[in-house]
């Protein structure tokens, strides 16, 4: 059962994923060499992503998700026998992804880079009633990121916006719900 809760905590805390001027971090983490993450997350990573390059590892404790799965720079966290798991940074057929795994290779969560213009059209439409919802707020972002929830087989997409210096996240489900602003 904690398994399970550590598991529902973290994707919760997948949804706390930021984005800063189209530049993402990992934060909370340690990074780590490919020696020392473990091979069942090394050959995850090739069956979900064949094609993934120029592979960055990075470990985190289990507790992580109570201060939130952030992708921004290492921290150097404490020892390496509290760390249960690995965000891997790579790149897959010129996309920018971001992996989250357990200890025993199963992808729990995945966040991937993609230009504003691939927007599914749903998506596309309801950011043109952004200005109604929220005045003043419009997308500063070239980019948006879709995120996939492997344990709930759900994906959604996050768009940053905008108004003077105050930015928000606006998740959107595939149809073009707007589903959470953060």
């Amino acid at each position: 059962m904690k398994k399970y809760l550590q598991v529902a905590v973290f994707l919760i805390a997948c949804t706390a994923l930021k984005a800063q001027d189209d530049a993402i971090k990992i934060t909370g983490t340690n990074k780590i060499s490919k020696k020392m993450t473990p091979q069942q997350v090394i050959d995850s990573l090739h069956k979900h992503f064949p094609n993934a390059k120029a592979v960055k590892y990075y470990q985190l404790p289990a507790d992580a998700a109570a201060r939130g799965w952030q992708v921004a720079e290492e921290d150097n966290l404490g020892s390496a026998d509290d760390l249960d798991y690995y965000t891997l940074s790579f790149k897959n057929d010129d996309l920018q992804y971001y992996g989250l795994y357990n200890k025993h290779g199963d992808l729990i969560s995945s966040k991937m880079t993609e230009k504003l213009d691939q927007l599914p059209a749903p998506i596309t439409e309801s950011l043109k009633s952004m200005a109604s919802q929220y005045p003043g707020y419009k997308v500063v972002s070239k980019t948006f990121y879709k995120h996939q929830d492997y344990s709930k087989s759900k994906e959604y997409y996050e768009v940053v916006a905008s108004n003077g210096n105050e930015k928000k996240e606006f998740y959107y489900a595939p149809d073009g719900t707007l589903t959470k602003v953060k």
